[in-house]
């Protein structure tokens, strides 16, 4: 497939959003070769855009006009789905250009159509405001939010990929088996560095469940005004989501050990550049949980080295 002009733009749009985000996976993703790196602004900016649509525009607006245009926000991510499943120019929240992106990207691939469903699935609960009551919710809606777009990016840095053929996915076990574990741990490690700016935007934005809230005697509605007064149940709450998230440390580094040795040196590179920053500010938290709560975001600008 020729790279056009419809193509190199929308790979630079697509590399804009991925650049603005100025999110982890931007800065390890610098290192790979080009073809790994435009999948990546592609996938990327296809996420993001549809991520922000629901966390910024829907979900930090009052209960009332969310009950008003939950059903318009619906049609949106269905609408959002369908560009992405057929990669046809049709009226989304996707641009043209980007989908001309994902045509030369995702549409020469094998890549498997359940990460997109499965994104749009954890999507789909945030606007209808399911609510996430035990651990076993969380974990469920993990398999959409972070896991998906985990599974992606180790898909793109392990594919094989050819000017012919373009990416063929030929580990012998699936993508699940090495994004899943990893996923989780470093979600649990962004929930608590994101906690006080996303209780802040919307309590619905908080993404712990119920029981774990209850449990350290506090409530989604409440959470901000208690990061504000310093409440100790705050660091009870990030000690308990700390101590959830070592088997899933444990597992998620057994697993990247094993795909270490299946990539190349850009690829391995750039995810253990990634899953580092994550790895530091988890250090961070299991000696001061508080000090992540209060300096995550500059601390992670500092990791990134």
């Amino acid at each position: 497939m020729l790279k056009t002009k419809e193509v190199r733009d929308g790979l630079t749009a697509c590399r804009k959003v991925a650049k603005k985000a100025n999110a982890n996976f931007f800065y390890a993703s610098q290192v790979l070769q080009i073809s790994r790196k435009e999948f990546f602004y592609a996938t990327y900016a296809t996420m993001r855009i549809i991520d922000d649509l629901v966390d910024e525009n829907f979900l930090k607006l009052d209960i009332d006009k969310q009950d008003e245009l939950m059903q318009d926000f619906s049609t949106g991510l269905s609408r959002w789905l369908q560009q992405v499943l057929t990669l046809e120019i049709i009226e989304g929240p996707l641009s043209a250009g980007i989908i001309h992106a994902l045509r030369y990207t995702v549409g020469r691939s094998d890549l498997t159509e359940a990460v997109w469903k499965d994104l749009a699935d954890s999507l789909l609960t945030d606007i209808r405001r399911v609510d996430m009551n035990s651990w076993d919710d969380f974990l469920i809606y993990c398999k959409g939010a972070t896991v998906a777009p985990a599974s992606i990016y180790i898909y793109l840095l392990s594919a094989n990929y050819s000017n012919e053929k373009g990416f063929v996915y030929k580990l012998s076990k699936g993508l699940d088996y090495y994004a899943r574990d990893l996923a989780i741990y470093c979600y649990i490690v962004h929930i608590i560095r994101d906690l006080t700016k996303d209780a802040f935007n919307s309590p619905r934005l908080i993404t712990v469940p119920n029981e774990l809230l209850f449990k350290a005697g506090l409530s989604r509605q409440t959470l901000f005004s208690s990061l504000q007064d310093k409440d100790p149940a705050i660091v009870n709450l990030a000690n308990e989501l700390i101590l959830r998230a070592k088997p899933f440390h444990y597992n998620g580094h057994k697993a990247l050990s094993e795909l270490n040795g299946k990539l190349g040196l850009s690829e391995k590179t750039a995810l253990n550049r990634l899953i580092g920053i994550y790895d530091k500010l988890y250090e961070v938290a299991e000696k001061d949980v508080g000090l992540l709560i209060e300096r995550g975001q500059g601390l992670e600008k500092e990791f990134r080295i």
